[in-house]
């Protein structure tokens, strides 16, 4: 009888090692199928095999190794995406991440659609380590509800935001019609958390208006939603109108699409370079102005420690070109670029492929475009949207040049 018992015990052990190594097999499968896309441009750009092997061994090795053992039921799924997400993170550069499907398709959609949430334009601050507001939309419940440029956002629903959460965090901020999110802020020496209702959203990022009788005023919030079509119908109108100057405004805008920045370049500049990409392993590539759009009237540009990524690469072209009068504070200084790649995994690899540097040599990553003439507002009105024009002193001082153009 003991014989029989032991027998069915060394079957059962038996099928459980079996079990155990289909498993680990598939496992492996798995792991190597979705991480030799990772480490593919790695293999091509001639490091040996032995030492890919080797890594790969490693991190197969650490996956397996939690996935038979840890206490409790973990998705094989989830231990891959971590493990992707980890070599992104090892960079050290908040901008290189893995992105899921989800958010991925989210991105490939995004641009022009409606959506809930607070209408707020936004950057991942290091030195605060919190969601920087760097502008708010005209007629945005964040605008309603008193949300400033410059305000940082500590925690979203209790959850405070560091660079590993930042866009689980800023996806949280977005949300159905007329559901509430709390939001912790930091203003200065003040830090408060109130709850703010979302509403629908439509990005609206051109304002323009006739001052002074007759000095056209654009202003860019942000670099998406095929601005610069935006940006040339209201010029074009402005031209027509026979304009005595430009002032282009792209304070508090964080950016957004280069070839948004570049085309409004080509339809005002001079011939000549507007920005320069530097990659790592292949030819940089120079975007140019062929200057048959020249802009022929005064044309002035405000700036501000809000002003980044895109805002900076066309003023950072202005200033180069001469063609126009840089006013304000020195820009941002985030001047990399990110490529979105799908992966034949789930997702995608949001990875910093390059730099920006000005026609004249400037890299503009955390150095920025310093202006022609530096002007500051009040403190009370810095990251105000909306500043009285007689307390705009960066406004003021380019109407005043304008003046003494002519």
């Amino acid at each position: 009888m003991e014989d029989k018992e032991k027998i069915k015990l060394d079957k059962v052990k038996i099928m459980s090692n079996t079990i155990t190594g289909v498993l680990t097999i598939l496992i492996s499968v798995i792991i190597i199928v979705s991480f030799v896309m990772v480490v593919k441009p790695y293999i091509e750009n001639g490091e040996s095999s032995g030492a890919n092997s080797e890594y790969m061994n490693r991190i197969e090795e650490a996956l397996v190794r939690i996935y038979s053992n840890y206490v409790d039921d973990v998705d094989m799924e989830t231990l891959v995406e971590g493990a992707i997400s980890g070599i992104a993170k090892s960079t050290e550069d908040p901008y290189t991440r893995y992105v899921s499907q989800e958010e991925y398709d989210s991105m490939v959609t995004s641009g022009t659609e409606k959506y809930g949430g607070l209408g707020i334009h936004i950057t991942y601050d290091e030195a605060t380590n919190g969601i920087m507001i760097l502008s708010v939309m005209p007629g945005s419940p964040a605008l309603e509800e008193g949300i400033f440029a410059g305000d940082v956002i500590k925690e979203v629903a209790g959850i405070a935001v560091d660079s590993d959460n930042y866009y689980d965090c800023v996806d949280n901020i977005k949300g159905e019609e007329n559901t509430k999110v709390a939001l912790n802020i930091q203003r200065g020496t003040e830090n408060f958390t109130k709850e703010y209702t979302r509403k629908i959203v439509s990005a609206n990022n051109v304002e323009s208006k006739k001052i002074e009788g007759n000095i056209g005023y654009i202003k860019i919030l942000s670099f998406e939603n095929n601005i610069a079509s935006q940006f040339k119908i209201q010029y074009d109108q402005f031209r027509a109108e026979n304009v005595s100057a430009i002032v282009l405004d792209l304070r508090n805008n964080p950016g957004g699409l280069l070839n948004e920045a570049v085309n409004i370049a080509r339809s005002i500049l001079p011939k000549g370079d507007i920005v320069k990409l530097v990659y790592k392993n292949k030819d940089d590539k120079v975007y140019t102005c062929d200057g048959k759009n020249e802009i022929d009237i005064p044309l002035m540009v405000l700036v501000n420690g809000n002003s980044a990524s895109a805002s900076e690469i066309l003023a950072g072209a202005i200033k180069d070109s001469g063609k126009g009068t840089l006013i304000g504070n020195k820009t941002y200084g985030k001047g990399i670029v990110q490529t979105i790649e799908k992966v034949t995994f789930q997702g995608a690899l949001s990875i910093t492929t390059s730099k920006y540097y000005t026609a004249s040599g400037i890299e503009i990553h955390k150095n920025g475009i310093v202006p022609n003439v530096e002007v500051s507002l009040d403190e009370e009105y810095k990251n105000k949207y909306y500043v009285p024009e007689n307390k705009d002193f960066q406004l003021q001082k380019a109407l005043e040049i304008i003046k003494g153009i002519k």
